[in-house]
């Protein structure tokens, strides 16, 4: 490709720079980062006009580091909103979806008290219910989340993650993640 410092990158629908830098560099606020080819930032005006085949260059950086604290290796699924219609988890406190948290939304569309966090349902023998943790997932993004409810098919080091609907959580199938309590 044409980059002249960093990586390729070709935009697809539904790509904004923020979710890029979120999935690319771990963190949505570092968009700014993102450059043209010719190695030019962009304006905010042409960040929110971008074209699908359009390449933008990620720039090359360490890695961030894990978060400290204790790695649990884990087996995702995913359980979705659509399918639980809202109704409280076993610890009464909604969290938000991976799409939202993903995207920096904070506040849960279920009604009640939220965490700002990504609901997950885990064996509270694992990951105790109403911990907060940093989840690793299987492209690296980490996000906040809590262990906000339990399911009888969570046994040993498995984790459901809350999605907006089934189409979301059966496309995403079983994927590894880590929490890092």
């Amino acid at each position: 490709m044409s980059c002249i410092r960093g990586s390729s990158y070709i935009i697809k629908h539904g790509d904004l720079l923020s979710t890029i830098a979120q999935q690319q560099l771990g963190n949505k606020n570092r968009w700014r980062e993102i450059l043209k080819p010719d190695g030019a930032a962009f304006t905010e005006q042409e960040a929110s006009n971008l074209q699908v085949g359009q390449e933008v260059c990620i720039p090359i950086s360490t890695p961030v580091p894990l978060p400290s604290g204790n790695p649990i290796n884990l087996e995702a699924r995913f359980y979705s909103m659509e399918e639980t219609n809202c109704h409280p988890p076993a610890s009464g406190v909604h969290g938000v979806t991976l799409k939202a948290a993903l995207a920096g939304q904070l506040q849960s569309r279920c009604q009640g008290q939220s965490v700002g966090r990504l609901q997950c349902a885990v064996d509270p023998k694992v990951i105790p219910l109403l911990t907060n943790f940093t989840l690793v997932l299987w492209d690296g993004t980490r996000v906040p989340a809590a262990a906000l409810d339990i399911g009888t098919a969570i046994i040993g080091n498995k984790i459901d993650i809350f999605v907006d609907n089934v189409t979301e959580a059966i496309n995403l199938g079983v994927k590894s993640v880590t929490a890092i309590l």
